[in-house]
């Protein structure tokens, strides 16, 4: 389970024997959330996650999109 990014206290992860569509899970505070990123960024899963966190997590990740689908494709061909 390689971790892609660590920033703003956040670990953004890319699991090696995950599966479509595109997405990260994003671990930080004992939270948990999954996000797509392939076309538009979308929320798949939040498990404790505030509002405020997610945007925060989402401009991360907006930020770094290209890097995120580089390892993605790295990873899944």
């Amino acid at each position: 389970m390689p971790t892609v990014l660590r920033e703003e206290g956040y670990r953004f992860i890319i699991y090696t024997d995950d599966h479509p569509p595109a997405h990260v899970h994003i671990f930080g505070r004992g939270n948990e959330a999954v996000i797509e990123f392939e076309g538009e960024l979308k929320v798949r899963n939040n498990w404790g996650m505030r509002t405020d966190e997610l945007r925060n997590i989402l401009r991360i990740l907006n930020r770094n999109k290209e890097m995120f689908l580089k390892e993605w494709r790295r990873i899944y061909g």
